[in-house]
């Protein structure tokens, strides 16, 4: 009799911990359909920590409902959580001879970007991606021009701002380009740049 209640109550609490870990990696939040209706309910994008892993569709359950959907690129127009907003574009990386253009044109297949800032004329956006060797989240900078084809990397890792890429980028706006090459900058991360070009770049 204690034997089966031992093993009853041991049942009961590990039903009671895979409902919180499911409670914990699903969070509030909401998808853009493609007619632009948002709906509300419960989303998660990637696996629980500590060996994060990103999913190629998201993961949404609608309010007061169990089932769960999955989603692509493809089959919305973006979707957020915690604060945090993501938008479907098309966006198309190409290498050649070690320099990397990165194009948004509409026959690049489309993927799920942060929106870090925006503005009418200018896009902060982030790339996730996980580290093949320990499973860490990271991501990387672009900025981009709504309706434009191209975006542009911002950072290359601990190598600071990849200006000659940004030079081209902003060529019509010098104040940008004299401020990437001033030995008397003090823009030091990508968050302050994107103001100084907002300031300075757009009317």
């Amino acid at each position: 009799m204690k034997r089966n209640r031992f093993l009853f109550l041991l049942l009961l609490f590990l039903g009671l911990q895979s409902v919180l870990a499911q409670k914990r990696t699903f969070q509030p939040g909401y998808i853009i359909e493609l007619d632009g209706d948002t709906i509300q309910g419960l989303l998660k994008d990637r696996s629980p920590e500590p060996f994060v892993s990103l999913y190629n569709k998201v993961r949404f359950k609608k309010e007061g409902k169990g089932r769960t959907f999955r989603y692509s690129p493809d089959d919305i127009l973006g979707y957020g959580f915690q604060g945090e907003h993501f938008i479907s574009m098309p966006f198309r990386e190409e290498s050649r001879f070690f320099t990397f253009r990165y194009y948004a044109d509409k026959s690049a297949p489309r993927t799920f970007l942060k929106v870090v800032r925006r503005s009418k004329e200018l896009m902060y956006l982030e790339q996730y991606f996980v580290h093949d060797d320990n499973s860490y989240l990271d991501f990387i900078p672009f900025f981009y021009k709504p309706g434009s084809a191209r975006l542009v990397r911002v950072t290359q890792g601990i190598l600071g701002f990849r200006k000659k890429a940004l030079a081209s980028y902003f060529s019509d706006c010098p104040e940008v380009v004299e401020e990437l090459y001033s030995e008397t900058s003090v823009i030091q991360s990508v968050p302050e740049l994107y103001e100084f070009c907002v300031a300075h770049c757009t009317p």
